[in-house]
Formats: structure tokens, C-alpha cells, sequence
């Protein structure tokens, strides 16, 4: 990372040398001694020896340390981060981590960003460690820089060290670790140069001098450094020295020792002097260049040598050169005085250029700007604008096109564009209309620059998208974005060919999905994506692709994208936002496809990186989709948490986020059966929906309020509203949507019996559609709800398998008035009639060692009693008539244990109050259904004749000959506990059947009365009266032969069963047959 930037990067980070230096054992054992506290604050005037003895003291100690070098551009924390993330890199000895990023989304967190940043780099450091900012004051009072210090400085952990040097005092926002004692400080008072220590500095440079004299230069000088050199400087080896005015401030004072001591430098090298003053810092080959002197390398290496206020840092690959602040401010003014002002800006121009190229662009910036240099500005903010925003220098980059005059920036359409793209995701409305100034400048040029107009159609769309407050802004930039790629194909080529197809893309999908190039541009952003190596950029067109294809139901297609983006991610290190995305799209299609605990758990790792980060960009979304996935399966006390936090978070909703808020809590509270919250919830989602300008979710939201509508018995309004949601849906070619308004309509329509066969015929529509793309679950579905369409469709024989798939995912049960449907997927069925079988998921129960025949016979009592509430005195008296009351409690409880354990269902078999009772919801019993169906047909038979409904009659008739298919247990010995099932079942089948088809025989249904009574009688052949009813149905066809037939079959069978003959009415039907009048 440091070769990108060969000059400043390493001045940032790189320690000064030392030559010529006199240890301070003074200080660097008062430093010892605050090693205790985390944090030293070294502070002095300018020229009073911080930085060096910082220096010195880490060089003497041998201490590893990190070294820092503050300056204004740090006032952008991106920049400081970015900075000190390539110092720790060089520092650190072991692999490690990279430290995170500073994401423009983040800005609004930055607390809960640095916290994690600082805890980070502490441990990248290892356990001893020591970081060294110097040049605090140089940072802008105003920047949030110093927030983020005094959150690290609080972070430090024990074992590291943190020293700051500054020419002022600690801010007040640091008093809380001095009064710690986590911070000591070190100041004037302890920097001043005491005597002896100025006596050996004046020896060390090889003046001889009489200790009157040595005293005379420590009171004039007091101890300041600077002053003392500066005199040595110009003193003679004997004799008197200068006296300076009696000047009042450090600058004055260096300013005029330095005058004397410049009079009698050598020209040539006052000449290099200033004109180097304009480079903060150089290498020889900058220098060489400005001044055009072959000996720069020599003059920059005496003046470091002479201690002529000049700093080195070791730097590969050349060494790196700067004046001391106090001696630049003196040349710098010196310089104005010498150049002329065409000179001045010449040489400014020069050192500009000159610091573009060693990447010193802040200084290059800041000397244009001096010399109101508006238009050699622009090439440095176009040329290094995208690697700035990558680093997130987003802030920088703003303050440097502000600065040019509206005049420039207009001649400039491109400053305007990087604008807009640095406020993006700090204030999307600004970048918006940014952009769209841009385009308006990039449209007004004589010959207009196609690449800006694409890029900036791009932008504006992803601020609209990002903004997320209304999305029919998009559509005259997607029209632009058509216009200019149907015109110019050619700009589409690597990577921007993969953002402009995402951004397109994105926006028709939420803005104009029936656009007939919308698939084809979904397909471009893919596979256009999938070629670039950047996991960045690939992650923001793949979650774009994903949430777009999933929410129209493409399932398959969207879990592939996803997996890729999975795999992706494994194997590069990606952002915070990019891998928040991704967790948002993993809980929306989770959600979307009923798989709840994957949502939930998407949406908990999505809300850890937005913690992480302290901001909420995708927290409200993610905590809607949370709620969402809870609701699939009925949680709504984790639903309402969900729904809380959202409400209760600091940042403001945008109206997509209010309009899913709403939405799902519309859903909440229709689960809740509370009326009045989804009443304003829903009017709330609708109003969000219509103004966001998504025809997606408005339709959504107007489900909800059709919801709403119908629970209010305001029937006919929730009609209407469904059949607008499905005529938006098909509208947009959205096959999800299509599938959720059929569904709900038909709940509607067949509920509440004012349009049964209109939403029969929606309900068939719907799960054709649903079928082949596996849509098993839709938004605002209640289980009660669920439930009665499943059973419509399975009672209409419509997808059974499908609909036995959306049965099992939600764990669907069935009230008690259902329990005739006997297609249903109950996990347990027992049948009892004509034969004993037990069923488990569908597959008839096995036993690995002998039959469990007691725990079955356990089960078969239960039935025979009714199954349910059948006391532990029955089952005993039935199971166990022989032994004592203790023995077959014990018998009781043991056997009651291994049914459940065979029945693999603890709940399908309960136990209360000493009573027994199989759980209706899993647990489907064919003696309940019988007596359901059975009183069914009664009911029907109960109505006035021209009400009863025939086919409805025919369909109950043959349900409760699939149920009986012979005695209870009939293939089973005779127990005195089934026999009065059996014989009460028994009658109640003949006699249903029998009136059921007299009835159908008299209203000229005698084929389908004779097939009825045939299977009937396969079930029952000693039921008389089904006999006598056969015999009269093939009389009204006609059929004598066979009405006689069926007589000789009845008589055959009462005397092999009973030994008996047919009664005296059934032998009269017999003789009219055969002897008719």
C-alpha cells in the first residue's frame, strides 16, 4: 500500500532521524516513569524539542513504536484511517486481520466505527506496543478527528502506550483521563532545555565558550531550543554574542535570529532554501527538479547534518526532507519578499505539480488554491477522484470542489459528477440533485460527453435507490439511460457495463417491471458481474439481481445468485455495507420462502454488522424481514420485538422503510385479531407504498388493507381491492404477486360465500401458478387462513400433492369441524374400519422386534371410547379387567409411555385429569371422520327438498363409503369393548346411506344411487335396507334382471351370515319387480 503513495504516505508515517542529538535522561526517565498511564500529552511552543525528544526516546529505549505525523487533511477521519491503517500495516510483524474500513455509510456511526477500528489495531500491535501522533494542533478544531482520538485514547489496552505531541494543552474533551490519571503530561515546564543540558549542546557543536558566557545564552535563550541553535548559529567560536530584541512570541524571536544567521548564508543556498519552501516535504530528485541545482541531495543532507532545522525520515526508496515548521513560516515570508508575484505563482505551480506527482495532493490542492490556480485543480480532482472515493475520502474530495468558484465547477461537469458521488450515501437528496445538475452541464456542452451522461444517469439512480423515499424519480433517468445506450452501445465494457446494467436494472424492477428489456437487463448485470474480480462490486450487482428476481418469484435463479455471492464472500474479504446487503438479501429470500430460522438467523448476523459499524442503514429493512419471518410461523411475540426496535431506533425511516414497517405490522396485528392497529397500520403502509412509487409493494400494502377490509365484514370493498392486486400483479409480470392476490381472493370469496366459484376458480389459477415455482408461502397469510384454502383446494382435488407440501412446511392443522377431509396430511392416521392400520407421515408404521401389540390395543380402546377424554378406568377395566388398581396404574402408565414413543408424537396423545384424549391436530381418526361425514349427509337431508344440493349430497355419500370399508376392527376377535362402535357404526352407514339414496332416487339419480348402494353393500352385505334400495334403483333403470339378482344376493347372504331370511317388506319389493301392474 505504501508504494501507491511514495512520498506522503511515508512522510505520515516514517520517524524522523536523529543526528547530533543529546540524550535527555531527564526526560526519558520521567517518561519511564508515566509508562504506568496509557497515555502521555507532550506539549511546548513551537522549536522547544517535543517531536525529538519523542524521537530520541523511543530510539534509546529501543522501543518498536508506530509514528504518526497529524496535518489538516486528517481532518477527514477517512483519510486518517486510511493513513494509519497503512502505518499499522508496516508495523505489524504477524499476519493479521485487516483493519476495517471507513465505508461512507458508516459516517454516521463513526463512535461505534472507531471503537472497533482502535480495539482492531490495539490487538494487531501485540501486547507492548507505542504510537506517537505528532502534530496535533495542526488538525482543525472543528473535525471530528478529535471525537475519534479521545474514543481511541479510551481504548487503549494495558501494555500500550500512546504519545501526543502538540503545541497546545489537551482539549477539555480529554479532561476525564487526566483526572484518571490515564494521561500524564508533559509541558513546557519540563521541556525547557535545563542549563546543563544547554551547556552540552553548545559543546556538542564545538563552540568553546566561558561559563559567564554559557550562563548569558541560557537566559537568553530560556531554555528554547530553537533559540539556542539559532544562536549557535550565528555566534562566532569566541567572543560576544548577538543580542535579539526584546521580542514577545517564538515565531518573532526565530524569525529574527534566523534573518541574521540568513545574511550571511552562502546565496546559492538561501536561494534553494526558498525555493523548496513551497514543498512541505521532498526528496532530493523534487528538489532537484524545482531548482534545477544537480546538488540538491548534497544540500539537503548538510542542512540536516548542521542541525539547520531540517527533519529526515529514512524513507526507501530515498530519503524523505522537510523544514521545521518555524523555519518554513520564516522562508515562506522571506519568499514573498524576494519573487515577484508572477514568480511566486510560477514556483507554486511548479512545486504543485511537483507534489501531484509524489501523491501529495492535499498540499498540491491547498498551494493552487493559494494561488487561486482554479483550473490546474480540476485535473487533480478528475484524475484521482475514484481512487479518493475508494480510500472514503469522500469528505476531502467534497472540500476541494467547493472550492472552486460556481463558474469553474460549470465548465467542469465532471467536479460536479464527483461531487454528487461523494454525498451519495451521506445525503442521497443532495447527491441527486447534484447529478442532475451535472447532466443538465454535461447536455449544455457543444459537443456533450456521452461517458459523464451514462455515469451520471447511474448515479442518479442509485441515489434514488439508495434514498429509497420515492422511486418515480427513477423514471426519467431510466428513459435517459435507454436513449443514451441505444445511441452509444459501446460505452458498456468491463466493469461499468456491470454497474450501469445493476443500476438500470434495479430500477425497473422496482419502478417499471412490465419494461420489455427488463430481463434482458437483469441477465447483462449477472453475467457482466460474475466476470469482474472486485467482491465489492460483485456484491453490489448480485444482491441487486437476487432481491430483484426473488421478489418475483424466480426462487431457483435468486438462491444460485445468492450462493455464488456466498462463495464470494468465503474467499475475499469484503465491506461491511456489501456483506450487510448480502445478509439482507439472505433474509428476504429466506423469508420469502418460509425457511424461518435461516431468516431469523440472516437478519442476527446483518443487525451484528450494523451494530458493528453504529450506524443503521439496512436496520430498519432487516428488522422488517426479521418480523416477517417470524409471522411465517406464528411468532409474534419475537414479530413485535422485531417492530419495536425498529420504532425505537434514532435514525429516521425513509417511506420504503415506513411502507415495510407498516406492512408487517398490518400482518401483526391481524394475527392478533387486533382490528384497530391494523386498521391504522394498513392505512399507514398504503400511504407509504403509494408515495415511494413501487407498484410492488403498493399492491402489497393494498392486500393488507383488503385483509383489514374483510375482517371489518366489508366484503365487497376487499373484493375490489384484490382484483386491483391482481390486475397490478399481472400487470408487471410478477407471478409471486399474481399467486398471493389469487390466493387471498379466493380466502375471500369462498369464506365468505359471495363468490364460491369465482374463488374455486382463483384458488385452482393460483396454485397452478404457485406449483411448478414452489410457492409455498406469500405475505399476510394467517395459519386459520391457510388452512381453510388448503382444505378447499383438497376437497376440490385440486393439486393435492402440492398443496400437501404447503400443508407440511407450515405445520397446517385443521379445526374440528375437518376432520372428514381425509386427504389432509395429518402426521398420524388411524384407520379402524374393516381392518386396523396406523400410518406415520404417510407410510405405514413398522416394528423392528415383535408387534407392539399392547400399546395398540392401548390405541384401539381409546377409539372405541370416542377418543377422547376416555378415563384411565375404562382403558384399565378394557386392558387389564384382572389385576389391582396399582398394578394396572402402573400397566397404565407404562403402556401410555411406548404408544407415544411408537406414535413419535409426546402431544399426540394427552394425558388430564386421568383421561385420555388424541390430539385432533395431528391424529386423524377415521371414526371421527365417519361421524362428521355422517352428519353431514343428515344435515343435508335435513333441508327443505328443493334445497338440497344433489352433487354436494353424492360427494358426502362417497366420502363415508371411503371411510367405511367394513366393521370396526372387523378383520380383529370380537372384544367386548368394540362392539358397541361396531354395531352403533354399523347402523349409522346403512341408514346415512340409505336415506341419502333414496333421496338421490327420487330426484332421478338412480345410476349413480345404484353405484353408491353396490359399494355399500361391499361394505356392510348384511345391511338389508341397502338392499332393498339397490333392488328399487335398478327397477327405475329398468334393469329387472339384475333388481332380482341383487334379492337372491341378500338372501344368500343373511343365511351364511345370520341364518336367516329376508324380511316380509324386502321379499314385497322383490314380488312387485318381478309382477308388476
Amino acid at each position: 500500500m505504501a508504494t501507491a503513495h511514495p512520498v506522503v504516505s511515508l512522510a505520515k508515517t516514517t520517524r524522523p532521524s536523529l543526528a547530533g542529538i543529546i540524550p535527555r535522561e531527564r526526560l526519558f526517565r520521567q517518561l519511564d516513569q508515566t509508562r504506568g498511564s496509557a497515555i502521555v500529552w507532550i506539549t511546548g511552543p513551537p522549536g522547544c524539542g517535543k517531536t525529538t525528544l519523542a524521537a530520541s526516546y523511543l530510539e534509546h529505549r529501543k522501543l518498536p513504536a508506530l509514528w504518526y505525523q497529524l496535518d489538516e487533511g486528517d481532518a477527514d477521519v477517512a483519510s486518517f484511517f486510511y493513513y494509519l491503517d497503512i502505518a499499522t500495516s508496516e508495523l505489524a510483524k504477524r499476519k493479521t486481520p485487516r483493519l476495517p474500513q471507513l465505508a461512507p455509510e458508516y459516517h454516521a456511526g463513526l463512535p461505534v466505527f472507531t471503537r472497533r477500528y482502535f480495539q482492531a489495531l490495539y490487538q494487531r500491535l501485540g501486547t507492548l506496543f507505542a504510537i506517537v501522533f505528532d502534530g496535533y494542533h495542526e488538525v482543525p478544531a472543528q473535525s471530528s478527528f478529535h471525537e475519534v482520538m479521545r474514543i481511541a485514547l479510551g481504548e487503549v489496552p494495558p501494555g500500550g502506550s500512546v504519545v501526543l505531541i502538540s503545541r497546545s494543552d489537551p482539549p477539555a474533551s480529554m479532561a476525564r483521563l487526566r483526572a484518571n490519571r490515564t494521561m500524564e503530561v508533559i509541558g513546557w515546564r519540563e521541556l525547557r532545555l535545563t542549563q546543563e543540558e544547554s551547556d552540552a549542546i553548545v559543546t556538542q557543536r564545538g563552540l568553546r565558550l566561558a561559563p559567564e558566557a554559557l550562563v548569558e545564552v541560557y537566559e537568553r535563550t530560556q531554555g528554547w531550543a530553537a533559540g539556542l541553535v539559532l544562536m549557535m548559529q550565528q555566534a562566532p567560536a569566541y567572543g560576544p554574542l548577538a543580542a535579539p530584541p526584546d521580542l514577545s512570541t517564538p515565531q518573532l524571536v526565530f524569525d529574527y535570529l534566523a534573518g541574521e544567521i540568513f545574511q550571511k548564508t552562502d546565496s546559492r543556498n538561501t536561494e534553494f532554501m526558498l525555493t523548496t519552501a513551497y514543498l512541505p516535504q521532498m526528496t532530493a530528485a523534487m528538489a532537484q527538479a524545482l531548482t534545477g541545482n544537480p546538488d540538491s541531495g548534497n544540500i539537503l543532507a548538510e542542512l540536516y547534518r548542521n542541525n539547520y532545522f531540517m527533519a529526515l525520515k529514512q524513507a526507501r526508496p530515498e530519503p524523505i526532507y522537510e523544514y521545521h515548521p518555524l523555519l518554513r513560516e520564516f522562508l515562506l515570508a522571506r519568499a514573498n519578499e524576494v519573487f515577484d508575484k508572477d514568480q511566486r505563482a510560477q514556483l507554486m505551480r511548479r512545486s504543485a505539480d511537483l507534489l501531484v506527482g509524489g501523491q501529495q495532493l492535499a498540499e498540491a490542492v491547498a498551494l493552487l488554491r493559494e494561488n487561486s490556480d482554479w483550473h490546474r485543480i480540476v485535473p487533480v480532482i478528475e484524475t484521482h477522484a475514484g481512487t479518493m472515493l475508494d480510500r472514503g475520502m469522500g469528505e476531502t474530495l467534497a472540500q476541494w470542489i467547493n472550492l472552486l468558484p460556481k463558474e469553474v465547477q460549470h465548465q467542469h461537469p465532471w467536479t460536479v459528477y464527483w461531487l454528487a458521488v461523494s454525498r451519495v450515501s451521506i445525503s442521497p437528496r443532495e447527491s441527486r440533485l447534484l447529478y442532475e445538475q451535472a447532466y443538465d452541464l454535461f447536455r449544455a456542452q457543444r459537443e456533450p460527453d456521452v461517458n459523464g451522461l451514462l455515469l451520471t444517469c447511474t448515479g442518479a439512480m442509485d441515489a434514488i435507490l439508495y434514498e429509497i423515499d420515492d422511486f418515480s424519480l427513477l423514471d426519467r433517468w431510466i428513459a435517459y439511460t435507454v436513449e443514451i445506450l441505444r445511441q452509444h452501445p459501446e460505452l458498456l465494457a468491463g466493469a461499468l457495463e456491470a454497474r450501469v446494467a445493476s443500476s438500470l436494472s434495479a430500477s425497473m424492477i422496482v419502478r417499471q417491471s412490465r419494461h420489455p428489456d427488463l430481463q434482458g437487463w437483469v441477465e447483462r448485470a449477472y453475467s457482466a458481474s460474475i466476470r469482474q474480480g472486485d467482491p465489492n462490486l460483485r456484491l453490489h450487482v448480485e444482491t441487486r439481481v437476487a432481491l430483484g428476481i426473488m421478489w418475483a418469484g424466480h426462487f431457483p435463479k435468486a438462491w444460485s445468485v445468492i450462493q455464488g455471492m456466498q462463495a464470494v464472500v468465503a474467499q475475499h474479504e469484503v465491506s461491511p455495507f456489501q456483506l450487510g446487503m448480502l445478509k439482507l438479501t439472505e433474509a428476504s429470500y429466506y423469508m420469502l420462502t418460509a425457511q424461518t430460522d435461516a431468516c431469523l438467523r440472516a437478519v442476527k448476523e446483518g443487525l451484528e454488522i450494523e451494530r458493528g459499524t453504529g450506524a443503521h442503514v439496512m436496520t430498519h429493512q432487516l428488522l422488517a424481514y426479521g418480523a416477517g419471518g417470524a409471522l411465517m410461523t406464528g411468532d409474534t411475540e419475537n414479530a413485535q420485538k422485531m417492530l419495536d426496535e425498529s420504532t425505537s431506533l434514532p435514525a429516521p425511516r425513509a417511506r420504503f422503510d415506513t411502507c415495510l414497517h407498516q406492512l408487517f405490522a398490518t400482518w401483526l396485528a391481524l394475527i392478533k385479531r387486533d382490528s384497530m392497529k391494523a386498521y391504522q397500520h394498513q392505512r399507514l403502509a398504503v400511504t407509504a407504498a403509494v408515495e415511494v412509487g413501487s407498484p410492488h409493494f403498493e399492491a402489497l400494502c393494498r392486500m393488507g388493507a383488503a385483509h383489514v377490509l374483510y375482517e371489518a365484514s366489508e366484503v365487497r370493498n376487499a373484493l375490489s381491492h384484490y382484483q386491483q392486486v391482481y390486475d397490478i400483479a399481472r400487470h408487471i409480470h410478477n407471478h409471486l404477486l399474481e399467486f398471493t392476490g389469487l390466493m387471498t381472493y379466493a380466502y375471500v370469496g369462498l369464506e365468505s360465500g359471495r363468490r364460491p366459484r369465482s374463488g374455486l376458480r382463483a384458488l385452482k389459477l393460483a396454485l397452478e401458478i404457485g406449483k411448478p415455482r414452489n410457492f409455498v408461502n406469500f405475505l399476510l397469510w394467517r395459519p386459520d387462513m391457510l388452512a381453510r384454502l388448503c382444505s378447499h383446494a383438497l376437497e376440490a382435488g385440486i393439486e393435492r400433492e402440492f398443496v400437501s407440501a404447503i400443508i407440511r412446511t407450515h405445520g397446517l392443522t385443521l379445526d374440528a369441524s375437518q376432520l372428514a377431509l381425509g386427504d389432509w396430511p395429518w402426521p398420524i392416521r388411524v384407520s379402524t374400519f374393516g381392518a386396523f392400520r396406523l400410518l406415520r407421515t404417510g407410510e405405514p408404521l413398522t416394528f423392528a422386534g415383535k408387534a407392539q401389540k399392547r400399546p395398540l390395543d392401548f390405541l384401539k380402546v381409546v377409539i372405541a371410547h370416542g377418543g377422547r377424554e376416555v378415563s384411565e378406568e375404562r382403558i384399565n377395566e378394557a386392558l387389564w379387567p384382572r389385576i389391582d388398581g396399582d398394578s394396572a396404574h402402573r400397566s397404565f402408565t407404562s403402556t401410555l409411555h411406548r404408544l407415544r414413543k411408537l406414535l413419535g408424537e409426546d402431544h399426540a396423545l394427552a394425558l388430564s385429569e386421568g383421561k385420555v384424549s388424541l390430539d385432533g391436530r395431528l391424529v386423524w381418526v377415521d371414526t371421527w371422520a365417519f361421524e362428521q361425514t355422517a352428519s353431514r349427509i343428515d344435515q343435508e337431508l335435513r333441508r327443505p327438498r328443493e334445497h338440497v344440493d344433489g352433487e354436494r349430497l353424492t360427494r358426502l355419500c362417497e366420502q363415508l363409503l371411503e371411510l367405511y370399508r367394513g366393521a370396526f376392527l372387523g378383520n380383529e376377535p370380537e372384544e367386548p369393548w368394540s362392539l358397541t362402535l361396531r354395531e352403533r357404526a354399523r347402523h349409522r352407514f346403512s341408514r346415512a346411506i340409505g336415506e341419502a339414496c333414496r333421496y338421490l332416487l327420487q330426484a332421478e339419480s338412480a345410476e349413480k344411487t345404484a353405484d353408491l348402494l353396490e359399494r355399500a353393500i361391499e361394505a356392510d352385505s348384511v345391511a338389508e335396507g341397502l338392499y332393498r334400495s339397490l333392488m328399487q334403483s335398478y327397477a327405475r333403470l329398468g334393469r329387472t334382471a339384475e333388481a332380482a339378482e341383487t334379492y337372491n344376493r341378500c338372501r344368500r347372504a343373511l343365511q351364511t351370515a345370520l341364518s336367516a331370511e329376508p324380511s316380509p317388506e324386502t321379499r314385497a319389493i322383490y314380488d312387485r319387480i318381478l309382477q308388476p301392474s
